[in-house]
C-alpha cells in the first residue's frame, strides 16, 4: 500500500465525511417527515465485509421515504475512496418493503420505500472495501448514518469489530470534525456509539483501529478523481514519454523530407540569366529553356496559384491570342474595368494549360468583361490548374504532381493529428498521460507542415529553377536601355509576364511606359489599349491595376490558390 494511502486517523475520518459534490443533493422529503428513533448494528466479517442493519422509526408525511448511501467519497487531494454495496434490502413493519427501489445515483445509491404513518423501516446491506492501511495500522471505517432528509434526535450504533484496539467518531453536517456525543470500545472489542441530534443530511462516521492479532486484510479501493490537472500531469514519466513521441514524430517528418522531399540537386546563386537572343532581325526575348510564365511560378513555389494564371493571361495577350482593352470610367471615381477580346482560338502550339485558360475565359463568347469573370470562371479554373500541374510533370521538372505530393503528406499529418486528438481524449479521461496525446497531435502538425515543402524537383527541375533564379536577378537589376529603341517595347512586353510572376510587375510596366517618346495620346500597343486620350506612359498604373483586379477576380471566384 502506498504512503499516500497511509492517512492519519483524524484526517482520514474527516475525508470520509466529505462526499463528492454530486452527493450533496439529498432525496426530497415531505416537510412533515420525522425520524423518531434510529439504531444500527454492524459486524465485520473475516473477509473484510461490514454487515449492517439499520432500524429507523419514521413518521412519514408522504407515501415515499428515501435515503442515499454513498459509494464514493473524497479521500485526499487526488483520490476518492470507493465502497462496494451489496445485498441491499428493506422491510417496513416487519414485512418486505412495498415499492422498494434501489437506484444508482451519482457516487451513491438511493433507497426508497413506501410507508404510511408511523413505520419501522429496517435496512440491511453489506459494505465491501472498508478495511484500509493507515499510519496507525489497519483501520475499519464507514459513514453508517448518512443520507437522511430528516434530522435524527438520537442515533445509537453498535459495531462488532474483532480485535478492535481503538475507536474514534465524528458526527454532524457533511465535512464536520465534531466528535460524537459518546463512543467507547466495550467488551469483546464491541464499539458503542451514541449521538444526539444528527441534522438532516448529516453523518455519523466511525473509525476503528485493528490490533496486530487481526487477520482481516486491507481491501480499501481508491479511484483517482478526474481533473484537468491530473489528466495532463507533468512529471518525469509523462514529460519523458511525450518528448520521446514528439521527437520521434518530428524526426520521422524530417527523415521523410530528407529522403523524399528534397530536390534531386541543389541550385546555387549563379549569374543573372540574360533572356536575349541575337538574331538577324535584331535582339529577341528568349526565356531560359523556353519556359513559360505559368511554368515559372509553379516551378518556383511548387504551386499553381493566382499569379501564375494572371501571368499566363498576360503572356497569351502579348503572343497575340487576345487583347486587353481598358474601358473608360463611367464617372471619375468609378471602378476600372477591362474588356478581353479573343483574337484566335490557338492550336497545338499552345500548351494544354494555356488552351484550357483561353477556353475558360472565353467560354461564353469572344469578348468578356473582367468584372463579370468571377461567376463564369468558378467551375473552370480547376481544369487549368490540373493541366498546369500535369505540365510540370510532363516537362520532367517533377517526378510527381506537386499538389498530389503535398496532399498526401498533409492528409497523413491530419490523420495523425486526428489520432492524437482521440488519443488525448482517451488518455485524459482514463489516465494522467494526456500530454502524450498532445505530443502525437504536434507530430501530426509537424508532418503536415513538412508536407508543404515536400514536393521534390528532379535534377532537371532543379536546373531550371537555377536558371529561373538567374532570370529573376536579371529582371530585378537590368533594364531594356541597352537594346535598340525599335526593340525595347517588344522586349519589355515579353519580359512583363515573367516579371509579374516574380513580383516585378511595376518595374517592367514602367519599362514599357518609358518607350512613350511623345505627348500625343496612344491608340495602344496591340495587346493592350486604353480609352480615349490614353497615353502609353500611363500603362504602368494601368497594368498594375489590371493584375490586381484580375487576380482578385480569380481569388473571389474560387479560393483554391
Amino acid at each position: 500500500m502506498s504512503l499516500k494511502r497511509r492517512l492519519l486517523p483524524a484526517a482520514l475520518l474527516v475525508s470520509l465525511t466529505t462526499p463528492l459534490v454530486a452527493l450533496g443533493t439529498l432525496p426530497a422529503q415531505a416537510a412533515d417527515d420525522r425520524i423518531t428513533a434510529y439504531t444500527a448494528e454492524a459486524t465485520l466479517t473475516g473477509d473484510g465485509v461490514l454487515k449492517v442493519t439499520e432500524t429507523v422509526d419514521v413518521t412519514a408525511g408522504s407515501g415515499t421515504f428515501s435515503r442515499t448511501l454513498a459509494t464514493r467519497v473524497r479521500s485526499d487531494a487526488e483520490d476518492d475512496r470507493v465502497y462496494d454495496l451489496s445485498n441491499v434490502s428493506a422491510t417496513v413493519n416487519g414485512q418486505p418493503a412495498a415499492g422498494f427501489a434501489d437506484t444508482e445515483v451519482d457516487n451513491g445509491r438511493q433507497l426508497s420505500v413506501q410507508v404510511s404513518g408511523q413505520s419501522k423501516v429496517v435496512y440491511s446491506y453489506e459494505v465491501g472495501n472498508v478495511v484500509a492501511d493507515s499510519t496507525e495500522g489497519r483501520t475499519v471505517s464507514w459513514p453508517i448514518v448518512q443520507g437522511f432528509g430528516a434530522s435524527i434526535p438520537k442515533a445509537t450504533v453498535a459495531v462488532n469489530v474483532p480485535f478492535a484496539s481503538w475507536v474514534t467518531c465524528f458526527a454532524g453536517r457533511v465535512g464536520s470534525s465534531k466528535p460524537c456525543t459518546s463512543f467507547q470500545l466495550g467488551e469483546s472489542a464491541a464499539v458503542e456509539i451514541e449521538q444526539l441530534q444528527v441534522p438532516a443530511g448529516g453523518r455519523l462516521t466511525f473509525l476503528t483501529g485493528l490490533s496486530d492479532q487481526a487477520t482481516v486484510q486491507p481491501n480499501a479501493a481508491f479511484k483517482t478523481r478526474w481533473t484537468l490537472h491530473h489528466a495532463f500531469t507533468a512529471d518525469s514519466a509523462t514529460l519523458g514519454l511525450s518528448a520521446l513521441l514528439l521527437g520521434l514524430g518530428v524526426l520521422a517528418a524530417a527523415a521523410l523530407w530528407f529522403f523524399k522531399g528534397r530536390d534531386a540537386s541543389r541550385t546555387g546563386g549563379g549569374a543573372p540569366e540574360r533572356p536575349v537572343l541575337d538574331g538577324p532581325d535584331g535582339p529577341q526575348f528568349a526565356a531560359p529553356d523556353g519556359i513559360r510564365p505559368g511554368q515559372v511560378g509553379t516551378v518556383v513555389d511548387e504551386s499553381a496559384d493566382v499569379v501564375d494564371i494572371t501571368a499566363t493571361l498576360l503572356d497569351l495577350a502579348i503572343r497575340n491570342y487576345l487583347t486587353i482593352v481598358e474601358l473608360p470610367r463611367a464617372t471619375p471615381f468609378a471602378r476600372l474595368d477591362w474588356e478581353l477580346r479573343r483574337l484566335n482560338a490557338g492550336g497545338p502550339e499552345l500548351l494544354p494549360y494555356e488552351k484550357a485558360l483561353l477556353d475558360a475565359v472565353f467560354a461564353d463568347g469572344d469578348t468578356v468583361l473582367v468584372s463579370t469573370l468571377g461567376p463564369a470562371l468558378r467551375p473552370r479554373l480547376t481544369l487549368v490548374r490540373e493541366q498546369l500541374y500535369a505540365d510540370v510533370v510532363t516537362q520532367g521538372w517533377f517526378a510527381n504532381r506537386p499538389d498530389a505530393v503535398r496532399n498526401r503528406w498533409t492528409t497523413a499529418g491530419l490523420v495523425l493529428l486526428a489520432a492524437g486528438v482521440v488519443l488525448t481524449i482517451v488518455l485524459a479521461v482514463a489516465t494522467k498521460f494526456g500530454l502524450v496525446g498532445l505530443a502525437v497531435m504536434l507530430a501530426g502538425v509537424a508532418l503536415s507542415l513538412a508536407g508543404q515543402v515536400a514536393p521534390a524537383r528532379t535534377a532537371r527541375g532543379a536546373a531550371v529553377l537555377g536558371r529561373v533564379g538567374g532570370l529573376q536577378r536579371y529582371l530585378a537589376a537590368e533594364t531594356s536601355a541597352s537594346l535598340p529603341q525599335s526593340h525595347r517595347l517588344e522586349f519589355a512586353s515579353r519580359c512583363l509576364p515573367y516579371a509579374a510572376v516574380l513580383g516585378l510587375t511595376e518595374k517592367w510596366a514602367l519599362e514599357i511606359a518609358a518607350t512613350d517618346d511623345d505627348d500625343d495620346p496612344d491608340a495602344g500597343i496591340g495587346w493592350y489599349s486604353g480609352p480615349e486620350n490614353w497615353h502609353l506612359s500611363d500603362i504602368g498604373e494601368s497594368l498594375s491595376n489590371f493584375v490586381t483586379t484580375f487576380g482578385g477576380t480569380l481569388t473571389a471566384a474560387r479560393r483554391l490558390f
